[in-house]
C-alpha cells in the first residue's frame, strides 16, 4: 500500500502555512497557494532590500544637494571637494549633517571650496534658489465665521457658539457640551 501523507509531508506543509500566516483568501489555507506567495514573498523581500538602500542613497543626496546649493556650490562639486580634502564624512552622515547642524555643514562647504581652488579649479558661486539660511513656518488659526449680532443656535457648531461666547465675555469650561454651550446662549 502507498503512503502519501506521512508526518514529514503533513509537518512541512504546516511550516509553509505557518509562514503564509495573515496572508488573505486561499494564500493563508491552500497548501499550493500558499506556497506560492510564501515564494513571492522572499522574492519580494530579496529585491526590495536592495531597493530600500538605493532609496535612501538617493535621499540623502538630495538632502546634500539642497544644503551645498545653499552654501554656493553644487553636489558634484561639494563632493569633489571633499574628496581632494580627503574627508571620509559618508552621504548617510552629511545628509544629517545638512538637516540637523547647518553652521558644522556650512563649514564643511567653505573648506570644499577651499579644497578645490588649491587643486586649480575654478569655483563659480551657484545662486541659491533661496536666500534664507533657516525655514520658518506660520501657522494660520482659521477665522470662525459667526454674526457677533446673532444668536447661534443649534444648527452652528460647537466651536462658532464658543467663538461667539468668547466674544460676549461668557465663561463656559473648555469640555462643555452643545447643549451646555446654548443654555449659557
Amino acid at each position: 500500500m502507498r503512503v502519501k501523507g506521512t508526518n514529514t509531508t503533513r509537518a512541512r506543509r504546516k511550516k509553509m502555512i505557518k509562514l503564509a500566516k495573515g496572508y488573505r483568501g486561499q494564500r493563508h489555507i491552500n497548501y499550493k497557494v500558499a506556497k506560492q506567495q510564501v515564494w513571492k514573498s522572499w522574492f519580494y523581500a530579496f529585491r526590495d532590500r536592495k531597493t530600500t538602500k538605493r532609496n535612501f542613497r538617493k535621499l540623502w543626496i538630495a538632502r546634500i544637494n539642497a544644503a551645498a546649493r545653499m552654501n554656493g556650490l553644487s553636489y558634484s562639486r561639494f563632493m569633489n571637494g571633499l574628496a581632494l580634502m580627503g574627508s571620509t564624512l559618508n552621504r548617510k552622515m552629511l545628509a544629517d549633517l545638512a538637516i540637523s547642524d547647518a553652521s558644522a555643514f556650512a563649514s564643511l562647504a567653505e573648506a570644499a571650496k577651499k579644497a578645490l581652488a588649491d587643486n586649480g579649479q575654478i569655483v563659480h558661486e551657484i545662486t541659491p534658489a533661496t536666500t534664507e539660511k533657516e525655514i520658518k513656518i506660520n501657522v494660520v488659526e482659521k477665522a470662525v465665521k459667526v454674526a457677533s449680532s446673532e444668536k447661534p443656535t443649534d444648527k452652528n457648531t460647537v466651536a462658532e457658539i464658543k467663538a461667539y461666547l468668547s466674544e460676549n465675555n461668557i465663561e463656559f469650561a473648555a469640555s462643555a457640551k452643545k447643549a451646555d454651550l446654548l443654555a449659557l446662549v
